[in-house]
């Protein structure tokens, strides 16, 4: 095993010794990125479009879903989003953010916490056409209506074929 061991370091040595060369000649340009269909070029080439959306969620916006301390209870708000079409969401991308102490934090999010006793937060979204719902829920199913005392805001970055 030693031997090996030290066969490998010495051939790996002596690769590494090499002497770089002369550097070659410069290689063709790359070929334009195709036009988007407004005719626009696109910035990569790569066909997709990408559109960053804000939302704020004040404390008077929250609703509840179920029964306070039952299994299947959380806090949510939904958001308008005329972007969202079936064919984003069957074939696009999209990323949802809160912002907390201005910084993006990716949904879900997930938090331990304790107030009498440890539980978990988790804040996550659900899509539907047309809008966009933030959802907070707590694992004891005892998540305060609303959950948050002052405004958050949230980010939903939508990628799309173009």
């Amino acid at each position: 095993m030693k031997k090996l061991f030290f066969v490998i370091l010495m051939a790996t040595a002596l690769i590494s010794c090499g002497k770089e060369g002369p550097r070659g000649p410069q290689g063709r340009d790359g070929r334009d990125g195709r036009d988007g269909k407004d005719g626009r070029d696109g910035k990569d080439g790569s066909g997709v479009q990408i559109n960053t959306y804000y939302f704020e969620a004040f404390p008077n916006q929250w609703n509840k879903n179920g029964e306070y301390g039952s299994p299947g209870y959380y806090c949510f708000v939904e958001k308008q989003l005329k972007d969202l079409t079936f064919s984003v969401i069957d074939q696009g991308a999209i990323l949802a953010y809160i912002i907390l102490n201005d910084y993006d934090n990716q949904l879900p999010y997930i938090e331990p916490r304790y107030d009498g006793g440890y539980y978990i937060r988790t804040i996550r979204y659900d899509l539907q056409e047309g809008k966009i719902g933030f959802i907070v829920e707590d694992s004891d199913f005892k998540t305060l209506l609303p959950p948050f005392s002052n405004m958050v805001k949230f980010k939903v970055v939508i990628i799309s074929k173009i």
